[in-house]
């Protein structure tokens, strides 16, 4: 079938597997790196064998079509192989990061309905401490793990011919969960039909590429931004993945990106802002592979992508967007940039700031951030949440629960979640805008800023602030950074309190847990 977004044209059987791998090697690219692992390169050809058998695996243990299972493997090889394979025969995988515990990985077994599990030796201790409460759970396959059941025995015994199944477009693909910004994290299902949705407006538009670029993100693939932008965007558009495993490192990252010859980088704002610190006046020759550097997760400051840009000629691409699709507002290559704006819709995508009664707002109003139903790269729901998925509806529109403002030019800027607007003295205050005035002083690395009680001020505004390498705390600091937001911003958007902290509470993607903020004494 045609889609109704003109440059979009999804085929009525797709499935996401084919797409990304077998498509390749059928068009006569099979010899070309698909993934960079340490010093070793994995073909197309190579990639489609092993996702091949590991189907054929799947397939041997009982699993069909529809059929969920659990990756808890961290970025790697044999996780991504598990999810490709699993996709080819039309069962839904459902990756997760590494990093959640015994009482998580219980509640998204339970919703997801897995019947199996990936995992590590060093990771497997949190799901067998689960099992015995998970009785849909028949098996754990351990990597690197011995025995007829591990994973590598599997691999060994699975045939490399497979007939991928003729999945529709509409078919549940995989599950990824939020990050937990807003509460309990919720099951996310996504269609075959993703790919291309997304894939097109962000992997081709918005990260322009082709099958010359090397792609690098040092996120885990559990997170949606990097499932796009460091898997499933460089392979569907026949490009090359630097698989990134472990804790971010900002030598390590430098490394890679200088010896694979990056030319297409992406993380959120922190990653940027330890980077900026951590390299020295040589970097912009370390760095000059890059052309192309994607930013989201959380907005942007304005200071970060002046000096990125400033020091190594890149401009660094500003986006929004959520697990429910990937981004859909974003800035391109070739339109201005509005430093601070998270640029306007993509292609194919329709996006409101609206008012509570759903009306449009005027130019430079805030209001609720809703997106047109219907677009293919949209989710089909919150798995077993359908009430809670209902109330996001707003006719044909989705509230993404988050406010904006859009000018008169049509660009967007981010304001807050709907949750985290501080309203002191009458004044309506974006915790985004006081924190990124707070990053502009030289001193500070990151800062996270709230709403408190007060009984006079309704809330007065308390800043928590992590320093830069080298810098020192103190009650002197603390008045200039709130002298440093008054001749920023308006002075009742000032911090009342400024409290410095080794480091923030954040999700494992990344965002700050204002909840968590909010909930510490003082």
């Amino acid at each position: 079938m045609t889609h109704p977004i003109k440059y979009l044209h999804i085929p009525s059987r797709v499935n996401m597997a084919i797409l990304a791998v077998d498509r390749h090697v059928a068009e006569g690219r099979g010899l070309r790196p698909a993934l960079f692992l340490g010093e070793r390169a994995v073909t197309f050809e190579e990639l489609r064998r092993l996702t091949n058998r590991w189907g054929n695996a799947l397939k041997g243990l009982g699993v069909r079509p529809g059929d969920r299972y659990v990756l808890r493997l961290g970025t790697t090889l044999e996780c991504m192989v598990g999810i490709l394979g699993g996709l080819k025969i039309g069962a839904v995988p459902v990756p997760t990061n590494p990093l959640l515990r015994a009482r998580e990985m219980e509640a998204i077994l339970e919703n997801s309905g897995a019947t199996l599990a990936m995992t590590s030796p060093e990771l497997g201790d949190v799901l067998e401490e689960v099992r015995a409460r998970c009785p849909g759970l028949r098996a754990v396959i351990h990597v690197g793990g011995a025995g007829p059941g591990s994973y590598e025995a599997l691999m060994a015994g699975a045939s490399e011919a497979l007939a991928p199944a003729d999945t529709n477009a509409n078919d549940l693909a995989f599950i990824l969960y939020t990050s937990g910004t807003t509460g309990t994290p919720k099951g996310v299902e996504h269609a075959h039909r993703w790919l291309i949705g997304t894939g097109e407006p962000v992997g081709r538009m918005m990260m322009g590429l082709t099958a010359e670029d090397v792609c690098l993100q040092p996120q885990d693939i559990s997170f949606m931004y990097p499932f796009g932008c460091n898997f499933f965007y460089p392979l569907y558009c026949g490009a090359s993945v630097v698989v990134y495993p472990g804790r971010f490192e900002p030598g390590t990252v430098l490394d890679l990106v200088a010896r694979r010859r990056v030319t297409a980088f992406a993380a959120v704002p922190t990653l940027y802002r330890m980077l900026l610190a951590a390299v020295g006046p040589d970097a912009r020759a370390t760095l000059g592979s890059l052309r192309r550097c994607i930013s989201a997760g959380e907005p942007l400051p304005t200071d970060t992508f002046t000096e990125w840009r400033d020091r190594f000629g890149v401009e660094v691409l500003d986006g929004f967007g959520q697990t429910e699709a990937h981004i859909f507002v974003a800035n391109l290559p070739g339109r201005p940039v509005r430093p601070g704006s998270m640029g306007r819709p993509l292609p194919g995508y329709e996006v409101r700031v609206v008012d509570d009664a759903g009306e449009p707002c005027p130019p430079d109003t805030a209001g609720h951030l809703v997106v047109r139903r219907g677009h293919p790269g949209f989710c089909l729901g919150y798995r077993g949440m359908p009430e809670r998925w209902a109330a996001l509806q707003r006719g044909d529109w989705y509230d993404t629960q988050d406010y904006a403002q859009v000018d008169a030019d049509g660009y967007y800027w981010y304001i807050s979640r709907a949750d985290d607007l501080i309203k002191s003295r009458g004044y309506l205050i974006s915790p985004k805008e006081v924190e990124s005035a707070l990053m502009e002083h030289p001193d500070v690395l990151e800062a996270g800023v709230v709403g408190a009680p007060d009984a006079v001020m309704g809330q007065r505004v308390r800043a928590f602030v992590t320093l830069k390498p080298g810098r020192a705390a103190s009650p002197e600091l603390g008045e200039k950074l709130r002298e440093h937001v008054k001749a920023a911003l308006a002075p009742y958007k000032a911090p009342q309190e400024v409290e410095f902290v080794g480091e923030l509470p954040k999700t494992l993607t990344g965002k700050v847990l204002r909840r968590e903020l909010r909930s510490r004494p003082g």
